[in-house]
Protein backbone atom coordinates (compact mmCIF):
# COMPACT_ATOMS: atom_id res chain seq x y z
CA UNK A 1 0.00 0.00 0.00
CA UNK A 2 1.14 3.52 -0.76
CA UNK A 3 -0.46 6.77 0.40
CA UNK A 4 -3.58 4.84 1.36
CA UNK A 5 -3.91 3.04 -1.99
CA UNK A 6 -3.51 -0.70 -2.48
CA UNK A 7 -1.62 -1.37 -5.72
CA UNK A 8 -1.63 -4.12 -8.34
CA UNK A 9 1.12 -3.67 -10.92
CA UNK A 10 -0.43 -5.50 -13.87
CA UNK A 11 2.66 -5.60 -16.11
CA UNK A 12 5.86 -6.85 -14.53
CA UNK A 13 8.44 -9.21 -15.93
CA UNK A 14 10.41 -12.26 -15.09
CA UNK A 15 14.09 -12.09 -16.00
CA UNK A 16 14.67 -15.68 -17.07
CA UNK A 17 18.07 -17.32 -16.87
CA UNK A 18 19.27 -20.28 -18.88
CA UNK A 19 18.20 -22.79 -16.23
CA UNK A 20 14.54 -22.03 -16.98
CA UNK A 21 14.92 -23.77 -20.31
CA UNK A 22 17.62 -26.33 -19.53
CA UNK A 23 16.30 -27.52 -16.15
CA UNK A 24 12.54 -27.38 -16.61
CA UNK A 25 11.97 -28.58 -20.16
CA UNK A 26 10.43 -32.04 -20.53
CA UNK A 27 12.93 -34.88 -20.93
CA UNK A 28 12.04 -35.72 -24.58
CA UNK A 29 13.07 -32.17 -25.57
CA UNK A 30 16.36 -32.00 -23.64
CA UNK A 31 19.06 -30.55 -25.83
CA UNK A 32 16.56 -28.72 -28.05
CA UNK A 33 15.74 -25.99 -25.54
CA UNK A 34 16.67 -22.35 -26.28
CA UNK A 35 20.34 -21.87 -25.49
CA UNK A 36 23.49 -19.97 -26.55
CA UNK A 37 24.87 -21.42 -29.77
CA UNK A 38 27.17 -20.53 -32.67
CA UNK A 39 25.41 -18.74 -35.51
CA UNK A 40 27.42 -17.43 -38.45
CA UNK A 41 30.52 -17.08 -36.32
CA UNK A 42 28.80 -15.44 -33.36
CA UNK A 43 27.49 -16.75 -30.04
CA UNK A 44 23.77 -15.98 -29.96
CA UNK A 45 20.75 -17.23 -28.01
CA UNK A 46 19.13 -19.69 -30.40
CA UNK A 47 16.31 -22.16 -30.81
CA UNK A 48 15.76 -24.48 -33.76
CA UNK A 49 19.19 -23.37 -35.03
CA UNK A 50 18.11 -19.72 -35.39
CA UNK A 51 18.69 -16.71 -33.13
CA UNK A 52 15.71 -15.83 -30.94
CA UNK A 53 16.39 -12.16 -31.62
CA UNK A 54 17.01 -11.61 -35.36
CA UNK A 55 20.56 -10.46 -36.13
CA UNK A 56 21.13 -6.89 -37.31
CA UNK A 57 21.32 -7.88 -40.96
CA UNK A 58 17.76 -9.25 -40.86
CA UNK A 59 16.20 -5.95 -39.79
CA UNK A 60 13.13 -6.39 -37.57
CA UNK A 61 14.14 -3.34 -35.50
CA UNK A 62 17.05 -5.15 -33.78
CA UNK A 63 18.19 -4.11 -30.32
CA UNK A 64 21.93 -4.59 -30.89
CA UNK A 65 23.15 -1.02 -31.57
CA UNK A 66 25.94 -0.15 -29.08
CA UNK A 67 24.37 3.22 -28.28
CA UNK A 68 21.06 1.55 -27.48
CA UNK A 69 22.70 -1.07 -25.28
CA UNK A 70 24.54 1.72 -23.42
CA UNK A 71 21.20 3.39 -22.71
CA UNK A 72 19.79 0.08 -21.46
CA UNK A 73 22.72 -0.50 -19.12
CA UNK A 74 22.47 3.03 -17.76
CA UNK A 75 18.74 2.67 -17.11
CA UNK A 76 19.24 -0.71 -15.41
CA UNK A 77 21.51 0.82 -12.77
CA UNK A 78 18.43 1.61 -10.70
CA UNK A 79 17.90 -2.16 -10.37
CA UNK A 80 21.49 -2.89 -9.33
CA UNK A 81 20.58 -4.51 -6.03
CA UNK A 82 17.93 -6.70 -7.65
CA UNK A 83 20.18 -7.56 -10.58
CA UNK A 84 23.03 -8.49 -8.23
CA UNK A 85 20.55 -10.84 -6.55
CA UNK A 86 19.83 -12.36 -9.98
CA UNK A 87 16.29 -11.01 -9.85
CA UNK A 88 15.36 -13.40 -7.06
CA UNK A 89 11.86 -13.50 -5.61
CA UNK A 90 13.23 -12.11 -2.33
CA UNK A 91 14.79 -9.09 -4.03
CA UNK A 92 11.59 -8.48 -6.00
CA UNK A 93 9.50 -8.57 -2.83
CA UNK A 94 11.94 -6.14 -1.20
CA UNK A 95 11.45 -3.69 -4.08
CA UNK A 96 7.68 -4.11 -3.82
CA UNK A 97 7.75 -3.47 -0.06
CA UNK A 98 9.86 -0.33 -0.44
CA UNK A 99 7.59 1.19 -3.09
CA UNK A 100 4.23 0.06 -1.74
CA UNK A 101 3.26 -2.49 -4.39
CA UNK A 102 0.93 -5.16 -3.03
CA UNK A 103 0.72 -7.52 -6.05
CA UNK A 104 2.66 -7.98 -9.27
CA UNK A 105 1.34 -9.80 -12.34
CA UNK A 106 4.34 -11.20 -14.19
CA UNK A 107 5.02 -11.99 -17.84
CA UNK A 108 8.13 -13.42 -19.49
CA UNK A 109 10.96 -11.41 -21.01
CA UNK A 110 12.91 -13.92 -23.10
CA UNK A 111 9.79 -16.04 -23.35
CA UNK A 112 8.00 -13.17 -25.08
CA UNK A 113 10.81 -12.95 -27.60
CA UNK A 114 10.65 -16.70 -28.17
CA UNK A 115 6.96 -16.34 -29.03
CA UNK A 116 8.01 -13.84 -31.70
CA UNK A 117 8.82 -16.57 -34.20
CA UNK A 118 7.03 -19.48 -35.84
CA UNK A 119 8.37 -22.89 -34.84
CA UNK A 120 9.07 -25.73 -37.20
CA UNK A 121 8.03 -28.07 -34.37
CA UNK A 122 5.01 -26.75 -32.43
CA UNK A 123 5.48 -29.52 -29.86
CA UNK A 124 8.85 -27.98 -28.97
CA UNK A 125 7.18 -24.60 -28.59
CA UNK A 126 4.60 -26.13 -26.25
CA UNK A 127 7.38 -27.75 -24.21
CA UNK A 128 9.15 -24.37 -23.92
CA UNK A 129 5.90 -22.81 -22.67
CA UNK A 130 5.46 -25.58 -20.10
CA UNK A 131 9.03 -25.14 -18.90
CA UNK A 132 8.55 -21.40 -18.36
CA UNK A 133 5.18 -21.89 -16.68
CA UNK A 134 6.51 -24.54 -14.29
CA UNK A 135 9.50 -22.40 -13.38
CA UNK A 136 7.38 -19.28 -12.94
CA UNK A 137 4.96 -21.13 -10.67
CA UNK A 138 7.89 -22.25 -8.51
CA UNK A 139 9.37 -18.74 -8.45
CA UNK A 140 6.07 -17.20 -7.37
CA UNK A 141 5.55 -19.77 -4.63
CA UNK A 142 7.82 -17.59 -2.47
CA UNK A 143 4.69 -15.50 -1.87
CA UNK A 144 1.88 -16.79 -4.04
CA UNK A 145 -0.58 -14.12 -2.91
CA UNK A 146 1.63 -11.23 -4.03
CA UNK A 147 3.58 -12.77 -6.92
CA UNK A 148 1.16 -13.77 -9.66
CA UNK A 149 2.21 -15.32 -12.95
CA UNK A 150 0.71 -15.30 -16.42
CA UNK A 151 1.16 -18.50 -18.40
CA UNK A 152 2.79 -18.55 -21.83
CA UNK A 153 0.58 -20.22 -24.44
CA UNK A 154 1.83 -21.85 -27.68
CA UNK A 155 -0.63 -19.90 -29.81
CA UNK A 156 0.88 -21.27 -33.01
CA UNK A 157 -0.90 -24.57 -32.23
CA UNK A 158 -4.38 -23.83 -30.81
CA UNK A 159 -4.96 -27.43 -29.67
CA UNK A 160 -1.72 -27.39 -27.68
CA UNK A 161 -2.60 -23.94 -26.33
CA UNK A 162 -5.88 -25.35 -25.00
CA UNK A 163 -4.03 -28.14 -23.21
CA UNK A 164 -1.56 -25.72 -21.66
CA UNK A 165 -4.24 -23.22 -20.65
CA UNK A 166 -6.06 -25.92 -18.69
CA UNK A 167 -2.85 -27.23 -17.12
CA UNK A 168 -1.53 -23.79 -16.19
CA UNK A 169 -4.86 -22.70 -14.72
CA UNK A 170 -4.90 -25.80 -12.51
CA UNK A 171 -1.36 -24.88 -11.42
CA UNK A 172 -2.31 -21.36 -10.35
CA UNK A 173 -1.75 -19.10 -13.37
CA UNK A 174 -3.66 -15.83 -12.98
CA UNK A 175 -3.73 -15.01 -16.70
CA UNK A 176 -2.66 -16.23 -20.13
CA UNK A 177 0.06 -14.37 -21.99
CA UNK A 178 0.01 -14.07 -25.77
CA UNK A 179 1.43 -11.59 -28.22
CA UNK A 180 -1.07 -9.56 -30.27
CA UNK A 181 0.82 -10.14 -33.55
CA UNK A 182 -0.46 -12.48 -36.28
CA UNK A 183 1.03 -16.00 -36.14
CA UNK A 184 0.93 -18.40 -39.11
CA UNK A 185 -1.18 -15.86 -40.97
CA UNK A 186 -3.84 -15.83 -38.24
CA UNK A 187 -4.98 -12.72 -36.38
CA UNK A 188 -6.29 -13.22 -32.85
CA UNK A 189 -9.86 -13.07 -34.12
CA UNK A 190 -9.30 -16.02 -36.51
CA UNK A 191 -11.87 -18.75 -35.95
CA UNK A 192 -9.14 -21.35 -35.43
CA UNK A 193 -8.68 -19.68 -32.04
CA UNK A 194 -12.32 -19.67 -31.02
CA UNK A 195 -12.19 -23.04 -29.21
CA UNK A 196 -9.25 -21.66 -27.21
CA UNK A 197 -11.10 -18.44 -26.36
CA UNK A 198 -14.05 -20.54 -25.20
CA UNK A 199 -11.80 -22.49 -22.84
CA UNK A 200 -10.15 -19.31 -21.53
CA UNK A 201 -13.59 -17.79 -20.92
CA UNK A 202 -14.71 -20.85 -18.94
CA UNK A 203 -11.48 -20.85 -16.91
CA UNK A 204 -12.43 -17.30 -15.80
CA UNK A 205 -8.92 -15.94 -16.28
CA UNK A 206 -8.05 -13.05 -18.58
CA UNK A 207 -6.11 -13.09 -21.79
CA UNK A 208 -3.20 -10.65 -21.46
CA UNK A 209 -1.99 -9.15 -24.74
CA UNK A 210 1.60 -7.90 -24.63
CA UNK A 211 3.91 -7.31 -27.57
CA UNK A 212 7.65 -7.89 -27.31
CA UNK A 213 10.73 -6.81 -29.22
CA UNK A 214 12.38 -7.79 -32.51
CA UNK A 215 10.09 -10.55 -33.72
CA UNK A 216 10.13 -12.59 -36.90
CA UNK A 217 6.33 -12.64 -37.00
CA UNK A 218 4.62 -9.57 -38.54
CA UNK A 219 5.03 -6.38 -36.54
CA UNK A 220 4.29 -2.72 -37.15
CA UNK A 221 7.76 -2.10 -35.72
CA UNK A 222 9.30 -3.58 -38.87
CA UNK A 223 8.58 -0.32 -40.65
CA UNK A 224 11.40 1.26 -38.67
CA UNK A 225 15.16 0.75 -38.84
CA UNK A 226 15.95 1.08 -35.12
CA UNK A 227 14.73 -0.68 -32.02
CA UNK A 228 13.60 2.58 -30.42
CA UNK A 229 11.44 3.63 -33.36
CA UNK A 230 10.13 0.09 -33.85
CA UNK A 231 9.22 -0.18 -30.18
CA UNK A 232 7.31 3.12 -30.36
CA UNK A 233 5.08 1.65 -33.07
CA UNK A 234 4.83 -2.00 -32.16
CA UNK A 235 3.21 -2.06 -28.74
CA UNK A 236 0.30 0.38 -29.14
CA UNK A 237 -0.37 -0.33 -32.82
CA UNK A 238 -0.46 -4.10 -32.28
CA UNK A 239 -2.80 -3.53 -29.30
CA UNK A 240 -5.15 -1.36 -31.36
CA UNK A 241 -5.15 -3.84 -34.24
CA UNK A 242 -5.92 -6.77 -31.94
CA UNK A 243 -8.70 -4.89 -30.15
CA UNK A 244 -10.39 -3.92 -33.40
CA UNK A 245 -10.23 -7.47 -34.72
CA UNK A 246 -11.58 -9.03 -31.54
CA UNK A 247 -14.48 -6.56 -31.52
CA UNK A 248 -15.40 -6.46 -35.21
CA UNK A 249 -14.98 -10.13 -36.12
CA UNK A 250 -17.24 -11.63 -33.47
CA UNK A 251 -14.99 -12.68 -30.60
CA UNK A 252 -16.48 -10.17 -28.14
CA UNK A 253 -20.02 -11.07 -29.26
CA UNK A 254 -19.52 -14.83 -28.99
CA UNK A 255 -17.43 -14.80 -25.82
CA UNK A 256 -19.03 -12.04 -23.73
CA UNK A 257 -17.28 -13.08 -20.50
CA UNK A 258 -13.80 -13.31 -22.04
CA UNK A 259 -11.70 -10.65 -20.34
CA UNK A 260 -8.93 -9.14 -22.46
CA UNK A 261 -6.18 -7.06 -20.84
CA UNK A 262 -3.86 -4.84 -22.86
CA UNK A 263 -0.56 -4.18 -21.07
CA UNK A 264 2.56 -2.15 -21.90
CA UNK A 265 0.85 -0.24 -24.69
CA UNK A 266 -0.14 2.83 -22.62
CA UNK A 267 -3.79 3.84 -22.34
CA UNK A 268 -4.07 7.31 -23.85
CA UNK A 269 -5.01 5.90 -27.27
CA UNK A 270 -8.16 4.25 -25.91
CA UNK A 271 -10.67 7.11 -26.35
CA UNK A 272 -9.35 7.88 -29.83
CA UNK A 273 -9.59 4.23 -30.85
CA UNK A 274 -13.14 3.92 -29.57
CA UNK A 275 -13.98 7.13 -31.43
CA UNK A 276 -12.42 5.77 -34.63
CA UNK A 277 -14.38 2.52 -34.38
CA UNK A 278 -17.62 4.34 -33.57
CA UNK A 279 -17.20 6.55 -36.65
CA UNK A 280 -17.08 3.47 -38.87
CA UNK A 281 -19.94 1.84 -37.01
CA UNK A 282 -22.05 4.97 -37.58
CA UNK A 283 -21.18 4.86 -41.29
CA UNK A 284 -21.57 1.19 -42.21
CA UNK A 285 -22.88 -0.50 -39.09
CA UNK A 286 -22.46 -4.24 -39.37
CA UNK A 287 -22.60 -4.35 -43.17
CA UNK A 288 -19.41 -6.41 -43.37
CA UNK A 289 -19.56 -7.74 -39.82
CA UNK A 290 -22.75 -9.67 -39.11
CA UNK A 291 -21.59 -10.62 -35.62
CA UNK A 292 -21.66 -6.96 -34.54
CA UNK A 293 -24.85 -6.84 -32.47
CA UNK A 294 -23.61 -4.04 -30.20
CA UNK A 295 -21.57 -0.90 -30.70
CA UNK A 296 -17.76 -1.04 -30.48
CA UNK A 297 -17.82 0.88 -27.21
CA UNK A 298 -20.33 -1.53 -25.71
CA UNK A 299 -18.06 -4.45 -26.59
CA UNK A 300 -15.06 -2.61 -25.19
CA UNK A 301 -16.80 -2.04 -21.87
CA UNK A 302 -17.97 -5.66 -21.83
CA UNK A 303 -14.62 -7.35 -22.49
CA UNK A 304 -11.59 -5.06 -22.24
CA UNK A 305 -9.15 -3.46 -19.82
CA UNK A 306 -6.19 -1.27 -20.75
CA UNK A 307 -3.19 -0.73 -18.48
CA UNK A 308 -1.72 2.76 -18.10
CA UNK A 309 1.64 4.11 -17.06
CA UNK A 310 1.44 6.42 -14.09
CA UNK A 311 3.01 9.32 -15.98
CA UNK A 312 0.64 9.46 -18.98
CA UNK A 313 -0.36 13.06 -19.64
CA UNK A 314 -3.50 11.82 -21.35
CA UNK A 315 -4.72 9.87 -18.32
CA UNK A 316 -7.26 12.42 -17.07
CA UNK A 317 -8.74 12.79 -20.56
CA UNK A 318 -8.95 9.01 -21.00
CA UNK A 319 -10.75 8.59 -17.67
CA UNK A 320 -13.10 11.45 -18.50
CA UNK A 321 -13.94 10.19 -22.00
CA UNK A 322 -14.05 6.42 -21.42
CA UNK A 323 -14.71 6.00 -17.69
CA UNK A 324 -12.69 4.96 -14.69
CA UNK A 325 -13.71 1.29 -14.71
CA UNK A 326 -11.63 0.11 -17.66
CA UNK A 327 -8.06 1.14 -16.85
CA UNK A 328 -5.36 -0.67 -14.89
CA UNK A 329 -1.89 0.34 -13.72
CA UNK A 330 1.51 -0.98 -14.83
CA UNK A 331 5.22 -0.13 -14.51
CA UNK A 332 6.95 -2.80 -16.67
CA UNK A 333 9.20 -3.70 -13.69
CA UNK A 334 12.16 -4.36 -13.99
CA UNK A 335 12.62 -3.38 -17.63
CA UNK A 336 14.75 -0.32 -18.35
CA UNK A 337 12.05 1.50 -20.33
CA UNK A 338 9.48 1.15 -17.54
CA UNK A 339 8.44 3.51 -14.75
CA UNK A 340 9.50 1.67 -11.60
CA UNK A 341 10.05 3.08 -8.99
CA UNK A 342 8.39 6.42 -9.77
CA UNK A 343 5.29 5.12 -11.55
CA UNK A 344 3.17 4.68 -8.43
CA UNK A 345 3.66 8.28 -7.28
CA UNK A 346 3.02 9.51 -10.82
CA UNK A 347 -0.38 7.81 -10.90
CA UNK A 348 -1.28 9.01 -7.41
CA UNK A 349 -0.38 12.56 -8.50
CA UNK A 350 -2.67 12.41 -11.55
CA UNK A 351 -5.44 15.06 -11.70
CA UNK A 352 -8.21 12.48 -11.36
CA UNK A 353 -10.48 11.64 -8.45
CA UNK A 354 -9.41 9.51 -5.50
CA UNK A 355 -12.08 7.02 -6.52
CA UNK A 356 -10.60 6.74 -10.03
CA UNK A 357 -7.10 6.24 -8.60
CA UNK A 358 -8.37 3.52 -6.28
CA UNK A 359 -10.06 1.72 -9.15
CA UNK A 360 -7.06 1.98 -11.48
CA UNK A 361 -4.54 0.94 -8.84
CA UNK A 362 -6.57 -1.88 -7.31
CA UNK A 363 -10.29 -2.45 -7.87
CA UNK A 364 -10.23 -2.87 -11.64
CA UNK A 365 -7.30 -5.28 -11.49
CA UNK A 366 -9.12 -7.39 -8.91
CA UNK A 367 -11.99 -7.69 -11.40
CA UNK A 368 -9.79 -8.18 -14.45
CA UNK A 369 -7.64 -10.93 -12.93
CA UNK A 370 -10.28 -12.36 -10.58
CA UNK A 371 -7.91 -11.80 -7.67
CA UNK A 372 -10.67 -12.11 -5.10
CA UNK A 373 -10.81 -15.82 -5.91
Amino acid sequence: MRDGYKIVDTDCHQMENQSVWSDYIDAPFKGREPKPAEYKGRKLFCVEDEPVQPPEEEGHYPMHAPEFLDAVNKAMQRFKRTRDAKFSADSRLQDMDEEGVDIQVMYPTIGGQILGREFKDPELLAAICRAYNDWSREYCSKDAKRLRWAAMLPLQAPDLAIEEAKRAAANGAVSFYVRPNPVCGRNLHHKDYWPLWGVVEKLNKPLSLHDSGSPRIPSYGDRMESHTAGHILSHPFEAMSAMAGLIWFGVAENFPKLRIVHVEADAGWTPYWLQRMEQHYDFSGKAEHPDMLKTPTEYFKQNFFVAARGDERTMAAAVDLVGEDYFLFNTDYPHPDGTFPWGMKSLIDQPISSQAKRKILWDNAVRAFNLAA
